[in-house]
C-alpha cells in the first residue's frame, strides 16, 4: 500500500469512529429514535420504480429536462430555481447543509418549494428534527426525516439522495447535473459553479479555507468511488446521465437530449 492510499485509509478510520460516536448519541435520544421508527414504518416508495436525481452543476443548462416530466424526480438545495421546476413537479427535494440552520439559507425556501410544487416531499436530516427553527414543520407529512445508513461520510447532498434512494428500494437510480467541478470554479472566482450562477456565500475564500475545501473534495471523490463499489457489490444500479463532468466511477448513458440538439431538430423540421 502506497503512502497516499494509507492516508485515505487513515481518514476512513477516523471518520468511521466519529460517525459511530454520533450513532451512540442518536440511540440515546428517544425523540429521534421514535421518529426514525416512524419513517421506517412507511411504505417504500421505490419498489418497481426508477428515480432521477437532478443536481445543480452548470452542465444542467445544456440538457432538456422536459423529457423527465412525469418521472420520479428529486431536486436539491437551490434546484427550485430551475426554470422548469414548477412544470416538472418533483416528487422529492433534499436539504442537508447546515447553512439552513445557521440562517445563511432561509427556512422559507421550504414554503417556496411547496408554493411551486405543493406535493413535493422535502427530505431533511433526522438530526434537525429538534431544531427550534423547524418546530412548525415537524408534523407536516410532506417532510421526510432521513437517517443515514450508508457508510460514506463525505458525499454531501448527493450522498443523502443516494442514501434515500437505496433505502426506498428504487430499481434504478439515475442522476444528472453532477459535474463534481465546483471547487475549481470557486478557486478562480467564477460565476458558473452551478446552473443558476454561484453561491455567494462560497466566494472570496482564503487559501487556508480552500486548502480545507480541496481536502474535502478529495474525500468526496474517494467516497464516490467507494459508493460505486458498494452499489456494484449489492446489485444497486446507478446510472450517470450528466453531460460531461468528472465522474468515471458510474456507468453512463445519454438519455437526456442536449438543448442545442433539440433546437437543431426544431430548426430542421421547420
Amino acid at each position: 500500500m502506497d503512502f497516499w492510499t494509507l492516508m485515505l485509509r487513515k481518514d476512513d478510520f477516523i471518520l468511521s469512529l466519529i460517525e459511530n460516536i454520533r450513532k451512540v448519541k442518536f440511540c440515546l435520544n428517544p425523540t429521534l429514535w421514535k421518529i426514525s421508527k416512524k419513517m421506517n414504518s412507511l411504505p417504500r416508495d421505490g419498489r418497481g420504480e426508477n428515480l432521477y436525481i437532478v443536481l445543480n452543476a452548470p452542465s444542467l443548462k445544456t440538457q432538456d429536462l422536459s423529457v423527465l416530466k412525469g418521472t420520479n424526480l428529486m431536486f436539491v438545495n437551490r434546484g427550485f430555481m430551475h426554470p422548469m421546476y414548477k412544470e416538472l413537479q418533483p416528487k422529492y427535494h433534499v436539504f442537508i447543509d447546515a447553512k439552513m440552520l445557521k440562517g445563511v439559507w432561509p427556512i422559507a425556501w421550504l414554503d417556496k418549494i411547496w408554493e411551486l410544487s405543493p406535493d413535493t416531499k422535502i427530505i431533511l436530516p433526522l438530526s434537525w428534527y429538534n431544531d427550534p427553527l423547524l418546530c412548525s414543520y415537524r408534523k407536516d407529512a410532506r417532510i421526510y426525516w432521513l437517517k443515514s445508513y450508508l457508510p460514506f461520510y463525505n458525499l454531501g447532498v448527493s450522498g443523502a439522495c443516494f442514501d434515500f434512494a437505496i433505502q426506498q428500494l428504487f430499481d434504478t437510480i439515475y442522476f444528472t447535473g453532477f459535474d463534481a467541478t465546483g471547487i475549481a470554479y470557486e478557486m478562480i472566482q467564477s460565476s458558473e459553479s452551478h446552473f443558476y450562477g454561484n453561491d455567494e456565500e462560497l466566494m472570496g475564500k482564503s487559501t487556508s479555507q480552500l486548502a480545507i475545501d480541496l481536502l474535502m473534495h478529495s474525500r468526496h471523490l474517494h467516497d464516490l468511488n467507494r459508493l460505486a463499489s458498494y452499489c456494484g457489490k449489492h446489485s444497486i444500479k446507478v446510472v450517470n446521465l450528466t453531460n460531461g463532468g468528472l465522474l468515471d466511477m458510474f456507468y453512463r448513458e445519454a438519455q437526456i437530449p442536449l438543448l442545442n440538439d433539440v433546437y437543431s431538430s426544431i430548426q430542421s423540421e421547420s
